[in-house]
């Protein structure tokens, strides 16, 4: 066994729903709030939010088991937390049980969104988005019929946003009433419950929903009618996530104004490791106008674009590249603002002293190229970034009109454009590629699983994990599976098996004599890539039989894949064991006629 390192801070990041986007933003936050001095390595345990029990509800039995990747928590040796799991204190305890909330708070913690007492947390202040976003609609638009598609009841953020819109209605003088409102389950399956909205207010104006994932349910409902956002009925959402940007039409969404929760929680659990006072925090929100609801900060004014000034060129910058200001810029990246900030004050300095030479002209498309090439379309959405630079173009000639620089402009479009082209041919050809390797997994997976073999049968079962094409990984499996039966508590083992990791790409079997640690330490094994400041934890089980752990490298990608990879190689484990079952009992050997 690998003696821990103690140079490594090992931090736990607990969520309800890997899947959702709000939480993929959530560790996305955290892991690039990361400071490159601090040796950190994070670690995601992703459960499912697992409403009241039914015994006809297959799902809620497989979440249950799913749900035991907390118990990680418990078992593995963790400098801190960071948790994500909802409001605890009105009876809500069927994600997370209070003995493993008890355990979070053994060390030092954070606890997101929530309103559990005597802890530090960091929570939205729902009230100056959702005020800013009535005050647009009712004193702007001057609406007077609107209504909610609410949450969860047992929501700590949904409760305080139905509050807080009703209170900003009346305070309106416009009166709601519980025939305007109807309660999801805060994903993106609720186009029923929208549609039930719809039906109780055939005239509706303006919907505000819970989240950005019961806006997608809404577009679906209205769709079913012939309604379209924005132009029927004004719509917007809450947490601003990539969701928001990827609807058509792009969503209206409240969100973070400068610092997000991730960063936020992220700070404060550093200064309690360090030994300094934590105080609870509120992270403050703006409405982000989009298609569903056109809304605008500000405009770009003749003095501010004749004047060229750093400062309003940044501010520019942060209005449309929003999403760049929780990234953490390492040294040899290159600081996208900056280069913003290159450009334009070139282009303004041109309509200032109404003259471009050619050079300048073609230095200036070289930096635009530069900064499309670098990723600047991961950081915004394409029709707010289009619109912010015809507003730009639009204000530029009002003060003089210039071939040369409506050239650039329109380059600016056609790069952006480009850009967003080649992400979605890499992203098709990613998926093509992923399923190529999910199906030689499964070949190599079936015709090695229970080969003759002894004690190598499970290793010769467990290589068809190559085959998946991960990148940063590590798999550790019990001697024995653990048996996850509802209502007993599972018994687990002091020491668990690494059996595999992959690097790069590459994967490495470990020798028999290296594999066994105690599972407490599993996070501090030197083998783990170097590369991965986080990685996310997938429990490995079939039926209720659980097998070990999958830990894989925080990429964009593994957020949705993660749980299905974890899910195959269970399966492999489960038909390899029953096969050497049925051969230790002098059954025919696998594949015999």
């Amino acid at each position: 066994m690998k003696d821990r390192n103690k140079n490594v801070t090992v931090i736990g990041l607990v969520l309800e729903d890997i899947f959702a986007d709000f939480s993929k933003e959530l560790i996305s936050n955290v892991r690039n709030a990361i400071p490159e001095s601090e040796h950190i390595r994070l670690v995601v345990l992703p459960g499912r939010y697992n409403g009241p029990f039914n015994p006809h509800d297959e799902i809620h039995a497989y979440n249950k088991i799913y749900n035991s990747v907390f118990q990680v928590g418990e078992m593995c040796d963790f400098d801190g937390f960071i948790v994500h799991i909802g409001n605890l204190t009105t009876r809500r305890s069927h994600t997370v049980d209070e003995s493993l909330m008890a355990d979070f708070k053994k060390v030092p913690s954070v606890f997101i969104a929530t309103n559990i007492e005597n802890v530090t947390t960091v929570n939205y202040d729902n009230e100056g988005g959702i005020r800013e976003a009535v005050d647009c609609l009712v004193s702007i638009n001057g609406l007077t019929r609107l209504c909610m598609l609410g949450g969860r009841p047992d929501n700590y953020d949904s409760i305080l946003r139905k509050e807080i819109f009703i209170r900003c209605l009346e305070e309106n003088g416009i009166r709601f009433s519980e025939e305007n409102f109807v309660y999801t389950d805060m994903s993106v399956n609720c186009e029923a419950e929208a549609a039930e909205l719809l039906e109780k207010n055939p005239r509706a104006q303006a919907v505000f929903c819970v989240n950005d994932a019961a806006a997608k349910g809404l577009y679906a409902a209205m769709n079913a009618k012939g309604l379209v956002p924005g132009r029927d009925i004004l719509v917007f959402g809450f947490d601003n996530t990539l969701m928001a940007t990827e609807m058509i039409p792009s969503l209206s969404s409240i969100g973070c104004d400068s610092t997000t929760l991730g960063q936020k929680a992220l700070e404060l659990l550093l200064k309690k490791l360090h030994g300094e006072e934590a105080e609870s925090a509120m992270i403050q929100t703006r409405l982000y106008g989009r298609e569903s609801l056109d809304y605008e900060m500000y405009d770009y004014t003749v003095k501010e674009l004749t004047a060229a000034s750093p400062a309003f060129i940044y501010r520019m910058f942060d209005d449309c590249f929003y999403r760049y200001r929780t990234e953490q810029i390492g040294r040899e990246s290159i600081n996208l603002r900056r280069l913003f900030l290159e450009f334009i004050s070139r282009m303004l300095m041109t309509q200032k002293n109404r003259y471009m030479s050619l050079e300048s002209y073609q230095e200036i498309s070289r930096l635009i190229a530069v900064f499309f090439e670098k990723g600047a379309m991961n950081y915004t959405d394409a029709p707010k970034l289009l619109k912010s630079i015809e507003r730009l173009q639009s204000g530029v000639n009002s003060v003089m009109s210039n071939v040369m620089l409506n050239r650039l402009f329109a380059e600016m479009k056609n790069q952006a454009i480009h850009a967003i082209s080649n992400s979605n041919i890499r992203e098709m050809a990613d998926l093509i590629e992923s399923r190529l390797m999910m199906k030689d997994f499964l070949i190599s997976g079936m015709l090695h699983s229970g080969s003759a073999g002894g004690p190598d049968a499970r290793e010769k079962a467990l290589r068809a994990v190559s085959k998946l094409g991960l990148h940063d990984t590590a798999l550790f499996v019990f001697d024995e599976p653990v048996s996850c039966i509802p209502g007993r508590k599972p018994v687990y083992p002091d020491t668990v098996r690494l059996y595999c990791v992959t690097k790069a790409g590459t994967m490495f079997f470990l020798d028999s004599k290296r594999q066994s640690c105690p599972i407490s330490k599993i996070f501090y094994r030197n083998e783990l890539s170097v590369r991965c400041v986080g990685f996310a934890v997938f429990p490995v089980f079939y039926m209720s039989s659980l097998y070990g752990y999958l830990l894989c490298g925080l990429t964009d990608d593994i957020f949705n894949t993660g749980e299905y990879l974890a899910l195959q190689i269970g399966q492999t484990l489960y038909i390899n064991d029953l096969q050497q079952k049925l051969l230790r009992a002098g059954g025919p050997e696998p594949g015999a006629e």
